[in-house]
């Protein structure tokens, strides 16, 4: 589905994907569990050498990119763990050390409690799937891109950075999840009971 230009959602689509399968963590080792079906892997190494950029912190970085890109740093704001919109032109840090501290201080429940809450139908790039009852361990999926199956239903890529921190992946559907690689969207509710139950998922996207 097509998105209006210089939307997070279109920027969100035109990411590029590396041709290797292969997912990294911080510190470049191959993941080589089987417990992903990697339908391809985000070209966007991560910024630092140490175990902070995970699932919430790469969506987070989508984010915190998408503002540089349009060159709008000006307007860049993230969350403190609370979910409080903090400035990054008021914060008096370089775009690295923003983000470090970004990841550093704030997660899936800080999304949760920052982002606005979104319905399914509403569902689009750069939206988030997160898990996080009560501010512990928690996770957050986004996603990467929306079409319409010849019967009209909704499917979805979606991914997700994870632990320890690695490079952002998109998850493949299997069989029972989607179709052709693709969510629907109670697929991928389904597939996080199945793998990453780790609470009840609620829908989010960054406010504009």
């Amino acid at each position: 589905m097509r998105y209006d230009s210089g939307s997070f959602a279109a920027w969100i689509q035109t990411l590029p994907l590396r041709q290797d399968l292969t997912i990294h963590t911080f510190d470049r080792r191959a993941i080589v569990s089987g417990a992903f079906d990697v339908f391809a892997v985000v070209d966007m190494s991560l910024l630092f050498r140490s175990d902070i950029e995970q699932c919430a912190d790469f969506c987070m970085r989508f984010w915190a990119e998408y503002y540089k890109a349009a060159n709008k740093l000006n307007e860049l704001y993230l969350f403190d763990y609370y979910g409080r919109k903090q400035s990054f032109a008021r914060s008096g840090k370089s775009f690295r050390e923003f983000l470090r501290w970004a990841f550093a201080y704030s997660n899936s429940y800080s999304l949760k409690r920052g982002c606005k809450a979104v319905t399914g139908p509403e569902l689009q790039p750069g939206d988030l799937i997160v898990q996080n009852e009560r501010g512990g361990i928690g996770h957050v999926s986004m996603i990467m891109d929306v079409c319409k199956s010849r019967s009209g239903e909704k499917l979805y890529l979606v991914g997700f950075s994870f632990m320890p921190a690695q490079e952002f992946h998109i998850e493949k559907a299997r069989a029972p999840y989607g179709n052709s690689g693709w969510f629907t969207l109670d697929g991928y509710y389904h597939y996080l009971r199945d793998f990453l139950n780790v609470g009840t998922p609620v829908l989010r996207r960054f406010p504009g």
